[in-house]
This record gives structure tokens, C-alpha cells and sequence, in this order.
């Protein structure tokens, strides 16, 4: 069975460790527990984990030190860390946020806890390691593509403020100085129209209260919900700001699409080192996407639809199959294809075939994630490579991507009405013992 994630935990605090591996364990992680710096070191240099926890509570372990270390070595490839434990002061959340951590628990971590949180850094893990195969890959090709610049730490984040000001914007201020701008709007209806004028913000925050307050429960969950559809905002971070016991569920806003949900005063330094590491973040994947999109060069492109040829899909494929064997990770394969396309250049031309050639892995790119490839194959056939993901999750997505595109009105030059098309597609998730074309045959061959 493929995993979701190889995780390493460093601690020495015995029962309740193990308890944590196993509970890991029995919800498709590999958990490996790590009880010194060394053996956590050495396993992120042999055993390619994706994502490590580090229990700052254990005694005979510097666990903010060997955060630190671990974040720092180029060799660990961006792997995400976090620790847990904490013990809730302003200097250790100032010693996470600059050390560059990814997220900190002051709290004993457990799955429930940890599990929605570690999904995004997981994703994280799978775009980091997605582009260093594609700018190895793209230079192979002949192209000359830079790679991933560093994250400066002199960059500002770009905040929003969103609602009555009940004191974090001067404790931000204080903390974190020139280091954040941060922008406010009076209420969530302005925010909206800020967010759909303003390119980026690396992240918002609104603090909750039942009475009198310009931005109620209510509000700030219709706000999470609009921004989680949005294509281009919906990986925002969003905090919420409990600012007395109780005010909204947490379950219910981080299900509704919030980030975090706070419950301390800002004072406590939580709020700005909450915010330093989710708009580090932000910011780092704005990267990624940027430079995975700078390998996209004459050399790995095919110039009728814009998308990765063929040949460039199959040289990566190479990579994605041995990471899965290896890591034992999931990998899937999908094929689409649009019959009714040829029809197109009989009854409008050629020229709004490839037109539509071109506006069909645009459709498509826009539905995936940056690290999933798009590929021509042949004709009006396109493929997919989805790392890290389960054959369940890319059914969900392919079927929501075959629905949009198949009562989709297409705007072709020269064509003065809308053209409608069908959709198959094909999807196959890697086997064990499987070759490279055994999975692309197997995928093909599920067309219908």
C-alpha cells in the first residue's frame, strides 16, 4: 500500500511519541522515530522523508537547534519541519520564525491536531521536490533555466487587516517593525473588493466578536469560503482571532476554510509569528510557481498548445516512478481526450482548431496544481502526472475537470458562436512492478 507521507519524529519523550507514530502509522504514514540529533540528521540524509517533527519538551534534545540545522542544509532538499511543544514564550516563537521553521504546536502534538496542518506542508514538500526534477530535467533539454531563488528574508510580507482593530496591528507593528506593511479595510465587503483589485497579500487576518463587531462569525466564514474558491487566492492564509473564550468552533472554521484559528492575545507574539511563517510560506510558493513555469522553454515545450511535450512528460516520468518504487509513494496517470475536436477544423478551419488546440491545456493547467505536468500526447490528447497523489483524490479532481470542460462554451477566433465539446479521459494509478509504459499504456487504455 503507498503511503501519504514519510515523516521522521525526533524526541525522546517515550510513550507519548510512540503514540503519535502509531497513530501516524495507521493513517498511511511512515513514521520513524528519531531519539538524537544524529539519528534524526542522518535519517534525513539516507531515508528521503518528507516532512520531520521535533519535540521541543525532550530534555536531552536541543530541539530548536536541530530545527534549525535541518532547515539550513541545502541537502534535505526544502524539507518542511516542524516542532511541537512549545512552551508558548516570545522567544521561542521569534526562534522559530528565524530559523525559518514551518510551523510550530505549543501544544503536545496529536494527529487531530497535526493532520490538517501537515497537508499543506506535504504539498509543499511534493512542489519543492517537483521543481528540482524539472529544472534538472529542463537543462538536460538544452534549456537554460535559473534556479529557484532564495526566499529573502528582507522581503516584507504584505498583510491585510481585516475588521475592528482590537490591538494587533501596533503589536505587529512592534514585533515584527519593517519587517511586514500592512494594509486594513473597515469590514469583509471591503475586503473583498481589495482582494479582487490588489495582486497579492502573503496573508490575512480578522479578529472575531459576536457583538459589535464589523466582521462577524458569519462574515469571516462566507469571507474563508469565497477565498478558497477563488483560483487565485485560494491558498491564502487566513487567521481568525478569538478575541474572548469561546466565539467561533474551531473545527468548524478551519473545515470552512481558515487557516488558523487563534485564541491568545496578539501581545503574546503568537499572532506575528502565525503570520511570519503561513506569509513565508505564501510567499515561497509564489516562487515555485514562478520558476516551474520558467521551465516551460521552446526545448520542453510543444509550440501548437503551449503545453510540455510529450518527450519532456516521459523523461519525468522516469524520475516520478523511481521516487514512487522508492518512497513508496503514490503516483498517478491520466489521459484526456476531446473527440469531437477534429470535427472543429471540418466545420470552422484550421485556424480555430488550433485555437482550441491551445485553449485546452490552458482550461486544464488552470484546474491542477503547479506540480502537476500537462502534456500533449497526440491530436486533442492530452496527459497528466500527478505526484503524491492517491488514485481517489485525482478521480475527484479529473471528474470535476471533465465536467467544466465538457459544458464549456469555447470563444474561437473567427467562429462566431460557441463551440461545445466532449470529454473522456482515462486514469491509472502506479502498481507495483510497474514500468514506465506499462502505466502510460494502462492509463491510455482506460479512455472512455
Amino acid at each position: 500500500m503507498s503511503r501519504l507521507a514519510n515523516v521522521l519524529i525526533a524526541g525522546s519523550s517515550g510513550s507519548r511519541l510512540d503514540d503519535l507514530a502509531a497513530s501516524l502509522s495507521e493513517n498511511g504514514f511512515q513514521a520513524t522515530r528519531c531519539t538524537s540529533a544524529t539519528g534524526l540528521l542522518e535519517e534525513a540524509r539516507i531515508g528521503q522523508p518528507d516532512l520531520a517533527l521535533i519535540d521541543l519538551a525532550s530534555a536531552d534534545l536541543e530541539g530548536m537547534e536541530l530545527a534549525a540545522q535541518v532547515v539550513a542544509n541545502p541537502d534535505f532538499g526544502g524539507m518542511p519541519v516542524v516542532v511541537f511543544g512549545a512552551d508558548g514564550s516570545e522567544e521561542q516563537f521569534a526562534q522559530a520564525v528565524e530559523a525559518g521553521i514551518d510551523d510550530i504546536f505549543t501544544e503536545p502534538a496529536t494527529l487531530d491536531d497535526l493532520r490538517p496542518r501537515l497537508i499543506p506542508l506535504l504539498r509543499l514538500a511534493t512542489m519543492r521536490r517537483e521543481l528540482t526534477e524539472r529544472l534538472g530535467l529542463a537543462n538536460r533539454f538544452g534549456a537554460s533555466v535559473e534556479p529557484l531563488p532564495p526566499l529573502s528574508a528582507q522581503s516584507k510580507l504584505e498583510l491585510l487587516q481585516i475588521g475592528r482593530d482590537l490591538g494587533e496591528v501596533e503589536a505587529l507593528k512592534k514585533t515584527m517593525g519593517d519587517q511586514c506593511a500592512i494594509t486594513t479595510t473597515p469590514n469583509a465587503f471591503t475586503a473583498n473588493l481589495l482582494l479582487s483589485s490588489k495582486p497579492f497579500f502573503d496573508a490575512c487576518f480578522l479578529a472575531i466578536d459576536e457583538v459589535g463587531s464589523a466582521v462577524s462569525p458569519e462574515q469571516a466564514m462566507d469571507l474563508c469560503n469565497q477565498i478558497r474558491l477563488s483560483p487565485r487566492l485560494y491558498n491564502m492564509p487566513v487567521v481568525l482571532i478569538n478575541p474572548h473564550e469561546g466565539g467561533i468552533d474551531i473545527s468548524t472554521a478551519l473545515q470552512g476554510g481558515a487557516t488558523r484559528v487563534l485564541s491568545r492575545r496578539a501581545e503574546d507574539g503568537e499572532l506575528s509569528s502565525t503570520l511570519s511563517i503561513l506569509g513565508r510560506r505564501q510567499q515561497s510558493r509564489w516562487l515555485i510557481r514562478q520558476s516551474m513555469l520558467n521551465t516551460k522553454t521552446p526545448e520542453t515545450t510543444d509550440p501548437r498548445t503551449g503545453a510540455y511535450t510529450f518527450e519532456y512528460m516521459r523523461a519525468h516520468l522516469e524520475s516520478l516512478v523511481a521516487a514512487a518504487r522508492i518512497r513508496d509513494k503514490h503516483l498517478t496517470l491520466v489521459f484526456f481526450s476531446f473527440p469531437d475536436a477534429p470535427g472543429v477544423k471540418e466545420q470552422f478551419g484550421e485556424a480555430a482548431s488550433e485555437h482550441l488546440l491551445k485553449q485546452l491545456p490552458q482550461w486544464i493547467n488552470a484546474m491542477v496544481r503547479v506540480e502537476d505536468m500537462v502534456a500533449h500526447y497526440t491530436g486533442h490528447d492530452f496527459c497528466i502526472a500527478l505526484p503524491d497523489t492517491p488514485l481517489e483524490e485525482a478521480l475527484f479532481v479529473m471528474n470535476r475537470i471533465a465536467g467544466v470542460l465538457a459544458y464549456t462554451d469555447f470563444a474561437l477566433d473567427e467562429v462566431y458562436q460557441p463551440v461545445s465539446i466532449s470529454v473522456e479521459y482515462g486514469i491509472a494509478e502506479i502498481e507495483k512492478g510497474d514500468t514506465i509504459d506499462a502505466l502510460i499504456d494502462r492509463a491510455h487504455a482506460n479512455l472512455d
